[in-house]
């Protein structure tokens, strides 16, 4: 028969005061024996206290000389990360360590040198959490500082990851602790995943979205200023949030979307052109040439060449349309900005038509011509029509 929530948690809070008295009863025990110890042996304990604040003293002067080398590295290195561990180890993790070097070479009772590995373990397990806490941490700045990212936005993320790390960390740290103190642990991370479950579906969408908003920060598909186009939607981002992203439209209105929608779409930044490649076809009337329609693309190209801010690909008669003879296009506008480029189109278009009217080359345009037959079925030229005899035999 199971037993009902309140049984099993006044059990588990007996367990814990039995386990904590047992704990204090020893410690009474261990504080008397070393205090007959201290009485008996005098010479024993000086040497241990000196044992332990050498190495204390010692660990001190190691920490202090990698704490200088630190402080010459760049803050964005690797080696300013990992040197920081030294940073983080405390006075007190030097004396316990100490203690038991110097009890142990001093021939202490078994009993003090047990309480003080037992106190070690658990000043290690501190440490250690903060240590990798601390490296995790400077590992998520050292992204940003590499990055020279500055803005609030960054740091407000920034924050939200140390929080999450520091959360995890001190909360594995606080259980292994009580589980080192002989504290059942079984039924509190129990507790834990089944709260944590519940809080994670709850707030499944708030989670998402500013872990959208982090990548968004930290990989940046775009930035602040950047032109994109996000589905239906064209414009400059004006802000980027943890939860949502905001873009100033081409209309004026501002546009909000929610970070996670963002990383599900394709998203084209046009910030990040170096050039605007631009393929367009022009088309001449079948009267052309065939001297003129061989000059038409080195027309084309020293018209490019001479145009600032555009840079020529290649220019071929493609093909035979329904009513031109087509030449393709391509060049690029060696600028991100869309105003250059639309200044460049109309700079090559208009030479481009200025240097047509000068050869005497017509451009294309749709055209359909009609074809009249004479009573007797014969097809009448109507380039010819004007002047051929009529039915009745006068000229027209």
């Amino acid at each position: 028969m199971s037993q009902s929530p309140d049984a099993a948690a006044s059990e588990a809070l007996n367990a814990m005061e039995a386990n904590v008295q047992s704990v204090v009863e020893q410690g009474r025990n261990t504080v008397s024996v070393l205090i007959d110890w201290i009485a008996e042996d005098t010479q024993a304990v000086t040497l241990a206290l000196a044992i332990t604040l050498g190495v204390a003293v010692v660990a001190t002067l190691i920490k202090w000389g990698v704490s200088l080398i630190r402080q010459r590295s760049e803050q964005s290195s690797l080696a300013y990360v990992f040197l920081g561990a030294a940073d983080r180890l405390s006075a007190m993790t030097f004396l316990v360590v100490g203690a038991v070097i110097g009890l142990g070479a001093t021939g202490a009772p078994s009993q003090v040198i047990d309480a003080t590995w037992y106190i070690l373990g658990l000043i290690l397990i501190i440490q250690i959490a903060a240590i990798i806490r601390g490296l995790l941490v400077d590992l998520v700045q050292r992204r940003a500082l590499k990055r020279s990212d500055t803005r609030s936005a960054v740091w407000n993320g920034i924050a939200i990851i140390k929080w999450a790390i520091s959360t995890f960390i001190w909360s594995a740290a606080l259980l292994l602790v009580l589980d080192n103190a002989g504290v059942d642990i079984t039924a509190l991370i129990a507790g834990l995943g089944v709260g944590g479950i519940a809080i994670g579906l709850a707030a499944q969408g708030l989670f998402s979205d500013l872990f959208a908003g982090v990548s968004i920060l930290f990989d940046k598909p775009f930035q602040r200023d950047d032109f994109i186009e996000f589905g239906d939607f064209l414009g400059t981002v004006s802000k980027i949030g943890l939860k949502t992203t905001r873009l100033r439209s081409l209309s004026g209105e501002e546009v909000i979307i929610r970070n996670t929608n963002l990383l599900d779409e394709t998203i084209r930044n046009y910030q990040r052109l170096e050039e605007r490649r631009w393929q367009f076809r022009i088309g001449v009337i079948y009267q052309t040439g065939a001297d003129k329609l061989a000059q038409i693309p080195d027309w084309i190209e020293t018209i490019i060449d001479e145009t600032e801010q555009v840079r020529f690909e290649r220019a071929h008669f493609a093909g035979f349309g329904d009513s031109a003879l087509e030449f393709e296009i391509v060049c690029h506008a060696q600028s991100m900005e869309y105003a250059v480029y639309m200044d460049v189109r109309h700079a090559v278009n208009l030479a481009l038509v200025r240097k047509f009217a000068e050869e005497g080359v017509e451009f294309a345009y749709p055209t359909r011509t009609l074809m009249v037959a004479r009573g007797d079925g014969s097809v009448v030229d109507p380039a010819r029509a004007p002047s051929e005899p009529s039915e009745t035999g006068d000229e027209q």
